[in-house]
C-alpha cells in the first residue's frame, strides 16, 4: 500500500509540444470526460472558486485574464457572475479555443499563445485566473513572474488545481483512483490513453499547495491563501500583489 501513497516518485513530464498535442487531440471530448472523471464535481469547484475569488477582490475587478482557458468553462462562470470591462483567455491549443469561441461572447478575446510568455503589457489586468492548468506549466517560477508582471497593483492571481488529499484515509481511497481508474477510464472514453496517463502523472507530481505558496512568495506576491475543496482533491490557491 505504501507504493500507492508515494505518488511523486519516478514521474517525468513531457515537453510542451507533446502536452499541446495531448490537448489538441482530446479537445472535443475534454469537458465531457472531465465531468465523468470528477463525478461532476468540477462544476461545483468552479462555482465555489468564482465566489471566493470575487468576494475577496476588494473594490471589484474590471479586467480578467484566464490562462489555459481551454474551452472557456472557468471564464464562462466569471462572465455569468458580473460585467467585465475586458475579458481575455489564452491557450496554446487552437482546437480548444475554437470550441471556446462557440460558447463565449464575441467580445471576449481568445488568443492562441504560450502562457509562459504572455503577449500583454505590464499591469494590464486586475485578475488573472487559471483552472486545472498549473500542473502543465513547465517553469513555474518564470510563469509566476509573468503573471505578476501583467497584474495591476492590488491585483489577484487565482489557480484552481487538482491536488492530492492530505487525510490518510482519503489518500488510501484516492491513490488507486488516480493511478489506475483515471487514466484507464479517461483513455477509454477519449480514445487517447496517453493524454490521460499524462493527467494522472501530472497530478501525482504536482507540489503541495503549501509549496506553491512558497513559490508565489519567492516570485514577489505579498500574501496568499489556500481553500481546499472535497477533502483536498481540488484546491484554490490565491495570491495578491
Amino acid at each position: 500500500m505504501a507504493s500507492l501513497l508515494d505518488t511523486r516518485s519516478d514521474i517525468t513530464s513531457p515537453d510542451k509540444a507533446t502536452i499541446r498535442s495531448f490537448f489538441e487531440g482530446i479537445a472535443s471530448r475534454y469537458d465531457r470526460v472531465n465531468s465523468l472523471l470528477s463525478f461532476r464535481l468540477d462544476e461545483l469547484w468552479r462555482k465555489k472558486a468564482v465566489r471566493l475569488i470575487l468576494n475577496e477582490q476588494g473594490s471589484g475587478p474590471e479586467t480578467i485574464l484566464d490562462l489555459g482557458v481551454g474551452t472557456g468553462k472557468f471564464l464562462e462562470e466569471f462572465l455569468r457572475a458580473k460585467r467585465w470591462e475586458r475579458a481575455v483567455g489564452v491557450d496554446f491549443a487552437g482546437e480548444m479555443l475554437r470550441l471556446g469561441r462557440t460558447k463565449l461572447p464575441s467580445a471576449c478575446g481568445l488568443i492562441q499563445a504560450d502562457i509562459h510568455e504572455l503577449p500583454f503589457g505590464s499591469e494590464s489586468f486586475d485578475l488573472v485566473v487559471s483552472s486545472f492548468t498549473l500542473r502543465s506549466v513547465k517553469d513555474r517560477n518564470h510563469f509566476f513572474g509573468e503573471v505578476r508582471r501583467v497584474l495591476r497593483p492590488g491585483g489577484q492571481a487565482a489557480f484552481l488545481c487538482l491536488t492530492r488529499p492530505t487525510n490518510f484515509l482519503m489518500r488510501l481511497a484516492y491513490a488507486p483512483y488516480l493511478k489506475f481508474y483515471l487514466p484507464w477510464v479517461g483513455g477509454a472514453v477519449s480514445s487517447d490513453a496517453n493524454a490521460y496517463q499524462f493527467l494522472s502523472q501530472s497530478i501525482q507530481a504536482f507540489p503541495s499547495p503549501a509549496e506553491i505558496e512558497g513559490e508565489l512568495a519567492r516570485s514577489g506576491f505579498r500574501r496568499s491563501a489556500v481553500s481546499a475543496f472535497t477533502f483536498g482533491i481540488s484546491t484554490l490557491i490565491r495570491a495578491w500583489i
